[in-house]
C-alpha cells in the first residue's frame, strides 16, 4: 500500500500538440473537403459549430470561369494564367449541422447567421472584408442521431468529429445503418479518440491511481478502463476500430479510402513507445460504392433502425440563414470590362501611392473583384489587356506572389497639405502662441483668455489661483 501510494504521487508524462489536436483533427477534415471540392456538408454533433462557421465563410473569389466568359475558349483554360493560391478554396453551397445540446447550438447559430451592416456584426471588423460570391444555405437542427431527417438524405458529405465515443449503448447501434444506410452520403468523415494513445500519458506499466489522476473510469462499466473524458461511453483500440470501420463500410457498400490518425506528442516518448502508441485521434474516411444498390441498403436501414425502436423527437429547425452572392458574380466580362477594371485598378495604386502592388491584395478591393464577377481569372485577362498596366507572373508554386506594376509609376503628385501662398498669410493678426486658432475673434476689439494670459477656465468660471479652483 505504501508502494502504490509513493507511485501514485509520479508526475504524469509531458504530452502537448503543435497544432493543438482538435485542430489536427479539423485541418485533416478541411484537407479532405478541399481535396474532393465538396459543396455539400452535415456535421453531425456540431457542438458550438466550429467548424460550421469555418464553412460559413466565403470564398475569396470562385473556381475558375467557364471557356464562354473568354472570347477565346483556349486562353480559359491555359495553365499559364490560371491562378493557384497556396490551398484550394472551399466553395460550400449547404452546409447543416446537428447536435443535441441548445446551449451549444445557439453558438452554432450566432456564428453562421449572415453579417450584418454593423460593426459589432462584421466578421471582419478589423481585417479584409471579403466579397461573398457563391450563394450559402446553413441550417442549423437541434435533435438526436438516432431519429431520421429526411432533409439529410443523400447529402454530399457527413462529418462526424470526436462524436461515436459519447454516444450511450443503446444509441451506437444506430449510428452506421443512420449515417451510412439512410443517409447515404458519398463521404462519411469520422474522427474518434485511440484508447491505444492513453498510455502515452504515464510510464509503462504505471499503477491505476496514477492513471486514474487525470482520467476517468469507463462509466457503463463494461470494461475496467480509463478513458480521456468523463463523458466517454467506450474509447477503441487499433484493431477494434479497424473492424468497425471494415465492418460497416461492408454491410452498407462504402469503401475505405483513407485509415489512419492524427496526433503526434511534440516529445518524444522516454520509453521509446511513440511508433507503437500511434497518434491521439483515429480518422476514417468511407466514400460510397456506386454499385446501384444504394436504395435497396436504405431500405434495410430503415428496417434495422425501427427494430432497434429508439425513441426521439422529430428535429427542430433552429435557424435558417441565406448568404447571399454579391449582385455580380458571375456577370459576364464585356468588351468595355478591360478599360472599366483596369481603369479601377489604376486608379486604386495611385490613391495607394504604389507602383506595385500583388495581386491579392488588389483583389480584395470589393470596387475591381465585382467588375471581375468574382473570377480572379477575369482580373488578370483586363490587367493583361489594359496599357498602362503589367502582370508580373510568379511560377505557381507558392514560392511568390503574382503582382501588378503601375507602368510609370504613380503619376498624380500628393495633395496639398497647404493651400497656395504662404502659411504665414493664415496665421489670424491677433492669435497668440497655446491658443487654437478657431477660438481667436474676427473683431479685433474682442477681448480673449489666452493661455499666455496665465488664465485657467474651470467649470466655465477664471480663477487665477489654481488651488481656488477645487472650492
Amino acid at each position: 500500500d505504501l508502494v502504490e501510494e509513493i507511485e501514485s504521487d509520479e508526475p504524469n508524462l509531458q504530452v502537448n500538440f503543435y497544432p493543438p489536436l482538435f485542430l489536427q483533427r479539423r485541418m485533416w477534415i478541411l484537407d479532405v473537403l478541399r481535396r474532393e471540392s465538396i459543396v455539400d456538408v452535415l456535421d453531425v454533433g456540431c457542438g458550438e459549430g466550429q467548424l460550421l462557421s469555418v464553412l460559413a465563410q466565403p470564398a475569396p473569389w470562385l473556381a475558375p470561369p467557364p471557356a464562354s466568359v473568354f472570347s477565346s475558349p483556349a486562353r480559359a483554360h491555359d495553365e499559364e494564367y490560371m491562378y493557384k493560391s497556396d490551398l484550394p478554396n472551399l466553395h460550400a453551397r449547404r452546409i447543416a449541422g446537428l447536435d443535441i445540446s441548445a446551449q451549444d447550438l445557439a453558438f452554432a447559430v450566432k456564428g453562421t447567421e449572415v453579417p450584418g451592416s454593423s460593426k459589432e456584426d462584421d466578421p471582419y471588423p478589423y481585417g479584409v472584408r471579403v466579397t461573398r460570391f457563391e450563394d450559402l444555405t446553413v441550417k442549423v437542427w437541434k435533435g438526436g442521431l438516432q431519429v431520421i431527417n429526411e432533409e439529410f438524405v443523400g447529402v454530399e458529405c457527413i462529418v462526424c468529429t470526436e462524436v461515436i465515443e459519447h454516444l450511450p449503448p443503446d444509441i451506437l447501434p444506430a449510428l452506421a445503418p443512420m449515417l451510412l444506410g439512410v443517409y447515404h452520403p458519398t463521404r462519411l468523415l469520422l474522427t474518434t479518440p485511440s484508447y491505444t494513445f492513453n498510455a502515452r500519458f504515464t510510464r509503462p506499466n504505471a499503477p491505476r491511481a496514477v492513471r486514474e489522476r487525470q482520467a476517468y473510469p469507463d462509466p457503463t462499466g463494461r470494461t475496467d478502463r480509463i478513458f480521456r473524458h468523463h463523458d466517454h461511453k467506450f474509447e477503441w483500440t487499433e484493431d477494434e476500430f479497424r473492424a468497425w470501420c471494415h465492418g460497416a463500410a461492408e454491410e452498407w457498400g462504402y469503401d475505405i479510402e483513407e485509415l489512419g490518425g492524427v496526433g503526434r506528442p511534440l516529445e518524444d516518448d522516454p520509453w521509446g513507445r511513440d511508433e507503437q502508441l500511434g497518434d491521439a485521434s483515429f480518422v476514417v474516411a468511407f466514400r460510397r460504392k456506386e454499385d446501384g444498390k444504394q436504395a435497396e441498403r436504405a431500405e434495410r436501414a430503415r428496417k434495422a433502425l425501427k427494430a432497434l425502436a429508439l425513441e426521439g423527437e422529430p428535429h427542430e429547425l433552429l435557424a435558417a440563414h441565406e448568404h447571399k452572392a454579391h449582385e455580380m458574380a458571375r456577370r459576364h466580362p464585356t468588351h468595355d470590362s478591360v478599360k472599366l477594371i483596369g481603369d479601377a485598378v489604376t486608379t486604386k495604386m495611385e490613391s495607394f501611392r504604389e507602383a506595385f502592388i500583388s495581386l491579392e491584395q488588389m483583389w480584395f478591393e470589393p470596387e475591381v473583384s465585382s467588375l471581375c464577377g468574382g473570377w480572379i481569372e477575369v482580373l488578370i485577362w483586363a490587367v493583361e489587356g489594359y496599357d498602362r498596366l503589367i502582370l508580373l507572373k510568379a511560377a505557381n508554386d507558392g514560392t511568390k506572389e503574382w503582382s501588378i506594376e503601375l507602368v510609370g509609376g504613380v503619376t498624380d503628385g500628393p495633395s496639398a497639405m497647404w493651400p497656395e501662398g504662404n502659411s504665414i498669410d493664415l496665421i489670424p493678426e491677433n492669435w497668440m502662441p497655446g491658443q487654437d486658432p478657431e477660438d481667436v475673434s474676427s473683431d479685433e476689439e474682442a477681448v480673449s483668455s489666452t493661455g499666455a494670459d496665465g488664465d485657467v477656465s474651470w467649470n466655465g468660471s477664471e480663477v487665477e489661483d489654481p488651488d481656488e479652483s477645487w472650492t
